[in-house]
Order: C-alpha cells, then sequence, then structure tokens
C-alpha cells in the first residue's frame, strides 16, 4: 500500500524551478509551472498557495491587521486581484495536472490577525477570491487556518466551496465536521487528524521521522534548500507504508 502525499512545496519548486521568481506574476504560466512541479516531485497533489499573491496587496498596510484586510477588501473591489486568480485557474484548467493541485487560501486570521472587525473583512473578501477559484477548481479547495477565532469566522467560505461541489482541506486543525480532510499544524510530525490526516514539518524533512502506521494522507512540507535527489528518495520512503 502507499500513503498519499500531499506536498507543500510552493517555495521549494519556485526555488528550483523558477530561480526564485513569483510564478504569480505570470499568471497565465500558472499551469505550466504546476505540471512541472508535479512531474518533477511525483506529487500525488501540490497544494498551490495564494497567499505569496495575495500579500502583494497587503506590503503598504504592515502589520496592522484591520489595515491588512481592508487593503484586501480594497483589492478584491478594484478587480486586478481577482482578474489575476482568474487568469491563473484558467490556465490552471488546461493543464494535465490540474486534478492534482490544491489552491490554498490563507484564512481569515493570517491576513487580520486577532482583530474582530478585520477577521470579518478578510473573511468576506477571501469569499470573493473563492469564487474565483471555485469554478475552475471544483475538486479540492485548501484553507490554512490555525487560529480558532480565525476558524469561526470561515463558515461562509465552507459555505461557498460546498455550493460550488468543492471539498475542503483544512490546514492547520485537526477536526472541522465541514472539512473532508484536516492536517494538524506541525513543525515535526503532527497528530492524526480528521481522514486518516498528518503533517510532516519541514524540520524534521531532512531527517528519518516517518508518519504514524496510521496515517493515510500525509501533508509534506519540503524545506526550500533540499537537494533534489534527496527529496525524491525521501518522498519515496514516506509513500511507503512498508515497515
Amino acid at each position: 500500500m502507499a500513503r498519499t502525499l500531499w506536498l507543500d512545496a510552493y517555495d521549494y519548486a519556485v526555488a528550483l524551478l523558477r530561480s526564485g521568481e513569483d510564478p504569480w506574476l505570470q499568471p497565465d504560466s500558472i499551469g505550466i509551472f504546476c505540471d512541472e512541479a508535479i512531474k518533477l516531485l511525483g506529487a500525488d497533489y501540490l497544494l498551490l498557495a495564494l497567499a505569496p499573491l495575495l500579500e502583494r496587496y497587503l506590503r503598504e498596510a504592515g502589520e496592522d491587521g484591520e489595515a491588512r484586510a481592508e487593503a484586501l477588501d480594497e483589492a478584491v473591489g478594484e478587480g486586478e486581484l481577482l482578474e489575476t486568480i482568474g487568469r491563473a485557474m484558467t490556465a490552471l484548467a488546461v493543464s494535465s495536472g490540474v486534478a492534482k493541485v490544491v489552491p490554498v487560501l490563507p484564512g481569515p486570521a493570517v491576513i487580520g490577525g486577532d482583530d474582530t472587525d478585520a477577521l470579518d473583512i478578510a473573511s468576506m473578501a477571501l469569499g470573493d477570491i473563492l469564487r474565483a477559484v471555485a469554478p475552475i477548481q471544483s475538486g479540492i479547495v485548501g484553507l490554512d487556518e490555525a487560529d480558532e477565532a480565525g476558524l469561526e469566522e470561515t463558515g461562509s467560505l465552507f459555505r461557498i466551496a460546498e455550493h460550488a461541489g468543492c471539498a475542503i482541506m483544512l490546514l492547520g486543525q485537526a477536526e472541522h465536521e465541514s472539512a473532508t480532510y484536516c492536517f494538524p499544524a506541525a513543525t515535526d510530525v503532527s497528530p492524526l487528524g480528521k481522514a486518516g490526516c498528518q503533517t510532516l514539518g519541514s524540520q524534521c524533512f531532512s531527517g528519518d521521522a516517518m508518519p504514524d502506521p496510521m496515517a493515510e494522507q500525509v501533508r509534506v512540507q519540503i524545506p526550500t534548500d533540499t537537494p533534489p535527489e534527496f527529496v525524491l528518495e525521501r518522498l519515496g520512503s514516506l509513500r511507503s507504508t512498508e515497515a
């Protein structure tokens, strides 16, 4: 038997395949980038982080949660951000690896911190972004939200995904009634989450730590500076359930 590996390898793939240049700068080529990463790593699923794109619109807001949430809301309203996402999703839709790509949205607290008003604003803006992603990527969509207060503001996001026929893969949590897969947060090896999900954190990737024998779905965080030969060998060992 073999485990299913969900590769959290955006930064690694960017460094190796694009010499550090953010693929979101060329949204029409996102499909090509994902195809190359999937082929390189033999990914069962490849997590495509939207956070690097969104953060470009939040830089001037600094660290203030409400300012960041309002900046995201403004970016959504101006249209350029949603147009960029739409172009990327269209390119992804015609790529050979589309079924293996999981777009991952940051959760409300990633944007707005612990400010209640900011969480509400961020949740509404993320809903519009999810609507731009879901019609194209109608299989699985990821949501990265380890904060409990942020998680409380995600109800509308789960409803949008359900309406679009998308399953939600939730990062940072062990359980959620509306999520199909739940991968707990970890710097090393996490506890088991819903649906036999476990996270192998970046700090233990270079070692010999292995997932729980009961883990069927393993999220693997690949450090940016890991040698390619070691990555392939390590992924092979992680995929196998043999002792």
